[in-house]
C-alpha cells in the first residue's frame, strides 16, 4: 500500500510540474525535456523498481564518474547515434524502440509467464528522447554505435575458485550494490545468503541464466563493463556472503 500511494504522490508531482511549466509558457519540446530529465532517475514509470539510472549514467564517466559502474553504457552522446542496437544485440531503427525495448524488458508491468512486460506508455518514451537527445547530454549532435562485448563462454569452475574475495567487495559495492542493499531495499534481492553456486552467480552476472525473479532476469554486464578478472573476484565475494 505504501509503495502504491508513493507512486501516486509522484505521479500528481509529475502532473503539477508539467503543468508549471506549460504555465511558465514552455515549448512542448522542453516540457518534454524537463520530465525526462526527472523520469530517468525516478521509479514512477517502473513496476519493478528498476529505473533507468541503475543500469546507465546520465552523465560523462570519464570526465566525471560517481562510484558506480552500471551494468549498461552510459547515455552521454547517444541520443543521436546512426544505429540502435536492443538489450540482446538486436538492431533497431530508432532511440524511441531502444527506450522502450529496455522498458519493456525490465521496467514495465510483467506478463504472466514471461519476462517481457507491457508495452510502454508512448509519452514515457517521448519524455526519456527529449532529454537524451537534448544538448545537455547530447552536445555533439551525433555518436558512434555502442558494442558491447558480449562473450558466451564462461570461465571454468576451476577459474572461478580463483577469485579474490576482498577484490570482490570493492566490485560488489560499485557495480552490484547500486541494485543489490544489504537490507533488501534495492530493487533487486538482497544476496545474503544467497546459496547460488559460483557458477550460477557468473552466470546471472554475464546474462547467461534463463531463470529469474518476478518475471525479471538481472540486466548482464557486458565484458566492457565488468572484465573478466573483475568477474571472477565477485562471484567469490558473493559466493561467501
Amino acid at each position: 500500500m505504501g509503495r502504491q500511494k508513493n507512486k501516486w504522490l509522484l505521479w500528481v508531482l509529475s502532473g503539477a510540474l508539467l503543468c508549471l511549466a506549460f504555465a511558465a509558457g514552455l515549448p512542448a519540446k522542453d516540457a518534454d525535456l524537463v520530465a525526462g530529465k526527472r523520469l530517468f532517475r525516478s521509479a514512477e514509470i517502473s513496476e519493478t523498481g528498476l529505473m533507468c539510472w541503475h543500469c546507465h549514467a546520465d552523465f560523462n564517466e570519464k570526465k566525471t564518474p560517481d562510484s558506480y559502474v552500471r551494468p549498461g553504457h552510459p547515455m552521454y552522446n547517444v541520443g543521436h547515434k546512426s544505429k540502435y542496437r536492443r538489450w540482446d544485440g538486436a538492431p533497431l531503427q530508432t532511440i524511441d524502440d531502444a527506450i522502450a525495448s529496455c522498458m519493456i524488458r525490465w521496467m514495465t508491468k510483467r506478463k504472466p509467464a514471461s519476462y517481457d512486460g507491457e508495452p510502454a506508455q508512448k509519452h514515457h518514451v517521448r519524455q526519456l528522447v527529449a532529454y537524451l537527445q537534448s544538448e545537455e547530454l547530447s552536445p555533439e549532435q551525433k555518436s558512434k554505435p555502442l558494442e558491447p562485448i558480449v562473450d558466451d563462454k564462461m570461465p571454468s569452475d576451476r577459474m572461478l575458485s580463483l577469485g579474490d574475495a576482498s577484490f570482490g567487495g570493492v566490485v560488489f559495492r560499485q557495480s552490484c550494490g547500486i541494485c543489490h542493499k544489504t537490507e533488501g531495499t534495492g530493487p533487486a534481492p538482497s544476496l545474503i545468503r544467497n546459496g547460488y553456486s559460483r557458477y550460477q552467480i557468473a552466470k546471472k552476472v554475464r546474462g547467461l541464466d534463463e531463470k529469474g525473479l518476478n518475471g525479471l532476469r538481472m540486466p548482464l554486464f557486458s565484458k566492457d563493463r565488468l572484465s573478466d578478472r573483475q568477474l571472477l573476484n565477485v562471484v567469490a565475494y558473493v559466493y561467501q556472503l
